[in-house]
This record gives structure tokens, C-alpha cells and sequence, in this order.
């Protein structure tokens, strides 16, 4: 019984070696097959019990009977058992393996496919927010053609206010012009009619040429001229009155050639009055001149060439504090950059305001600055042409809010620009130059050349239709609180030149 037990168990201990060395190729061979332990495992548990039951049954046969002679028999079938499970194993492992492959091939085309997906979201992205820049762009394009058609129209609108006051001055004048004349033509009538009385009662005209009847007479026989004479004699007449000029004419001779039309009429006829002549307004002769249509501007300031010298500073500063600002102004550029147009400075911050330009790279803008380092760019690329340009720049910090006009037309815009600041008083104002320090710290390469033609600051924001008013010439807004009237110190070579028109600032 004890062999036989001993064999028995050794048979055990071997079967379950080998299924231990199985199992652990299969685990090394499946390191990746992970989701298959807990069969393995379940089996190996199932082993481990099978052969606790088999133990125990053999003991209890091995006590109760002699069966030495069929363990070998036993032991056979036990192998050819482990064997069988060997088999399904073998096969269970293929499977698994099969099935892996397959899962790592749909594992791969299922990558490809999510990848050629994501470019293709990636370039739908992309082509959305290519047209959404497009749609926003057209969409300020349109807002700033909107906003010069709106100008124009008030601009227009203002224009065709002016032509209706001077059409009913017009109106007005032709009235009074009228009434004249029809009271001439009834003191003429009345005139003919004392002419006719006096022939009838058969008075001779007196050859006196100051009697009012000899004048009468006189106009009788130019009523039956033609109108042609009666013009010319009427000018000459008039004309050698005003001379005191002596002269004697003889009236011509009537169409129908009445022998009592033709009298002589003496010279110096002073009491009798010009007769206005009918349907016809002598008009004045006007010595031509150069049409003017801005007459805004009254003065202009030279900046000739470029250098630290060349600058304007002003009696006084801002009064107060500066929340909101309009800087309008003429200008004529006579070089290939703008340069710095203005530049005010406190003890505080030498760039509290700053219409910043350079001869640099950078030509075709300037930087608007309030309150050193903030700044927005301007383009002013269409201003370096040689010719007069409009400019106004309006600031508000109620919402940071800016605005530039070029030539009454908006040319670029924003918001958030040092929203709630205020621009302090007492500082030092200059055109011309940039200040590093209070009144001082000037560079060439930052001077303006040109010409500034009625400059303006106001500290509100101007509305559309005042800036399409300056920049046509119909008058500056009320409120201003610098202009060139305020000019202190022309240094260098900058001179001030007096022109009421644009056209006049040469």
C-alpha cells in the first residue's frame, strides 16, 4: 500500500509538473494574452481538486482493497486523461492565438481609418476658421463702407441745406428785384401818360434839357426806337452823366418816321433818371478767382526738412483731465514717412499722448499712444502721396473706443483701449517732435516734414457728420480747446503762414 501510494503520488507530482510547465509556457508564449489567465487559472484549480478527489479515492480503495495489480492501468488512464487535456489546451491556445492576430490586424486598419478621420476634422477646422476671418473681415469692410456712405449722405445732406438757403436767398433777391421793376414800369406809364396829355394840348417840348418835359419827350421817342438803340444810348448816356461830360445827340430816327418823333434833345440831361429796361439785368463784370472750397483752415505751419530744432509749442496745455479726444487736422507730407505730428509729456509719463511716427521699416503707419507703453497702429500708407490730407483721430475711455478718419472716411477702428484712463493736465504740448523728457529729448529721425493746416483738438468725441464738416470745409465744431491760434515758439525753421483757404496754404 505504500509503494503503491508512493507511486500513486509520484504519477501525480509528475502530471502536475508537466501541466506547471505547460501552463508556464503557455503563460510566456501569452504575455500579451492577459484577458486568458482567469481560464487558466479556473482549469489549474479544477486540476488541483481533480486530483485532491483522486487521492482521496485511491487511499480509500488502497485501505479497503488490494488493488496493486491495476495501478498501472490506473496510472495509464490518468496519463492519457493529462494528455487529453494537453490537446485541448494546445488547441485552446491556437485559437486564442488566431483570434489575437485578427483582433491586432482590425486593431491597426481601425487606427488608420480614426487617423484619416482627425485630418480630415483637422482640415475642416481649419477651412471654418478660414472662412469665418474672410466672413469677419467682409463683414468690417462692409461697416466701414456703411459708415462713409452714411458721411457722404450727411455730407450731401448738408450740401443741398446750404444750395436750398442760397436758392431762397436767390428767390428772395429776383422778388425784391421784381417789385423794383414793376414800380418803374408804372412810374413810366405814368410818365407816357403826362407825354401823351401834353401833345394833346398842343405845348411844345421845351428845348431845355433839364425840363422834366423834354425828358418825357425824350423817353417817348426812345420807347419807339428799337431796343437795341435805346440799350446803347441809355449806357452812353449814363456813362457821360457820371463823367460830366458835354455832349450832343440827336435822337434817331422811328421806324414809322412821324415828323413829331424827331426832336433834338439837348446835352447834360441830369434830372432825368435811368429807365430800367424791361426783361433785361445788366450784370456785373467779377474779375476771376481761384476757387476756394476749404475755407476752415486759417493758418498753416512749415516743417521744411527734418531736424531737432524744428518744432511748435503752445501758450497753454489741457486744463483738465482728458477722457475723451478729437485731434483733427490738414496735412501735406513731404517725405516718405509721417514722422512724430505730436507728442505730449508730464512729469509722470513722457508718452501720455503720442501721434508716434519714424523713419524706419514702418512707413506705411504711425503709433497712436496714451499712456506709455499702451499704443494702437494707424495706417497712414495713402497720406505719403505729396498731396493735402484730411486726419482725425477720436479716443473715448468710456469704452475704449478709437476712431481714424482719412478724407472723412473711416480707415480703421477698435475698442478696449486703455478703457476708464485719463489723460492728466499740465503737461508740455509739441508738434513736430517726440519728447523723451519734458520739452526736451528730440531725435531727427522722428521729426515730421510737411505741412499741419488747421489743427484742432477738442476733448469730446466728434460725430461723424463734424468730421465730414471740417473735412469740407463747412466751419469747425464748438468746444475746441487748442488750435493754431495758440502757437507759442516756432523754433528753427518752422514758420506759421496766415490762409483762410487749403487752396491758398502753399
Amino acid at each position: 500500500m505504500d509503494s503503491s501510494s508512493t507511486k500513486a503520488n509520484f504519477l501525480l507530482f509528475m502530471i502536475f509538473f508537466d501541466a506547471c510547465i505547460i501552463f508556464g509556457q503557455n503563460a510566456l508564449q501569452g504575455e500579451q494574452r492577459k484577458p486568458f489567465f482567469q481560464k487558466l487559472r479556473s482549469l489549474e484549480e479544477q486540476f488541483r481538486r481533480f486530483q485532491e478527489v483522486t487521492l482521496s479515492r485511491l487511499n480509500a480503495i488502497a485501505a479497503n482493497y488490494n488493488i496493486s495489480y491495476n495501478i498501472d492501468m490506473r496510472f495509464q488512464e490518468l496519463t492519457d486523461h493529462y494528455h487529453n487535456i494537453s490537446s485541448v489546451l494546445n488547441d485552446f491556445q491556437a485559437i486564442t492565438g488566431n483570434d489575437l492576430n485578427s483582433l491586432k490586424f482590425w486593431t491597426k486598419r481601425l487606427q488608420k481609418k480614426t487617423k484619416k478621420l482627425e485630418l480630415k476634422v483637422e482640415s475642416l477646422e481649419k477651412s471654418v476658421n478660414d472662412n469665418g476671418k474672410v466672413i469677419r473681415k467682409e463683414g468690417q469692410e462692409r461697416r466701414g463702407i456703411l459708415s462713409n456712405l452714411t458721411q457722404e449722405i450727411r455730407g450731401h445732406a448738408s450740401q443741398i441745406g446750404l444750395i436750398s438757403a442760397d436758392r431762397q436767398e436767390l428767390q428772395e433777391g429776383l422778388q425784391v428785384l421784381h417789385d423794383s421793376i414793376r414800380k418803374q414800369e408804372n412810374k413810366m406809364s405814368q410818365l407816357e401818360k403826362q407825354v401823351r396829355n401834353l401833345r394833346k394840348s398842343g405845348t411844345p417840348p421845351s428845348k431845355d434839357s433839364s425840363s422834366p418835359v423834354s425828358a418825357l419827350a425824350s423817353a417817348e421817342e426812345a420807347r419807339e426806337t428799337p431796343v437795341s438803340m435805346k440799350l446803347q444810348q441809355k449806357h452812353l448816356k449814363g456813362r457821360r452823366t457820371k463823367e460830366g461830360l458835354v455832349t450832343t445827340r440827336t435822337t434817331p430816327t422811328p421806324l414809322d418816321a412821324r415828323p413829331e418823333a424827331a426832336f433834338h434833345v439837348e446835352p447834360e440831361i441830369q434830372d432825368f433818371p435811368q429807365l430800367p429796361l424791361k426783361h433785361k439785368i445788366p450784370q456785373k463784370q467779377h474779375v476771376p478767382k481761384k476757387a476756394s472750397t476749404i475755407c476752415n483752415v486759417k493758418s498753416m505751419l512749415l516743417f521744411p526738412f527734418a531736424s531737432i530744432e524744428n518744432y511748435v509749442t503752445f501758450k497753454k496745455s489741457f486744463l483738465s483731465g482728458i477722457h475723451e479726444l478729437s485731434i483733427c487736422t490738414w496735412l501735406r507730407v513731404d517725405s516718405v514717412y509721417m514722422g512724430t505730428l505730436l507728442s505730449y509729456a508730464t512729469e509722470e509719463n513722457d508718452n501720455k499722448l503720442v501721434l508716434y511716427g519714424r523713419n524706419s521699416s514702418r512707413q506705411e503707419s504711425i503709433d497712436f499712444v496714451i499712456g506709455d507703453p499702451a499704443y494702437r497702429e494707424l495706417p497712414i500708407g495713402a497720406m505719403l502721396d505729396g498731396r493735402w490730407h484730411h486726419l482725425c483721430i477720436i479716443w473715448s475711455s468710456i469704452e475704449g473706443r478709437f476712431w481714424q478718419y482719412v478724407d472723412r472716411r473711416l480707415a480703421s477702428t477698435g475698442s478696449k483701449f486703455q478703457k476708464g484712463y485719463e489723460i492728466q493736465a499740465g503737461g508740455s504740448l509739441v508738434l513736430g517732435q517726440e519728447q523723451d523728457s519734458v520739452g526736451g529729448g528730440f531725435d531727427e529721425a522722428e521729426a515730421f516734414v510737411g505741412r499741419v493746416a488747421g489743427f484742432a483738438v477738442w476733448d469730446r468725441a466728434l460725430s461723424p457728420g463734424e468730421v465730414s464738416g471740417i473735412a469740407t470745409g463747412r466751419g469747425l465744431p464748438r468746444g475746441s480747446v487748442l488750435t493754431l491760434d495758440d502757437v507759442e515758439q516756432l523754433s528753427g525753421s518752422v514758420q506759421l503762414v496766415h490762409c483762410e483757404c487749403l487752396e491758398h496754404c502753399t
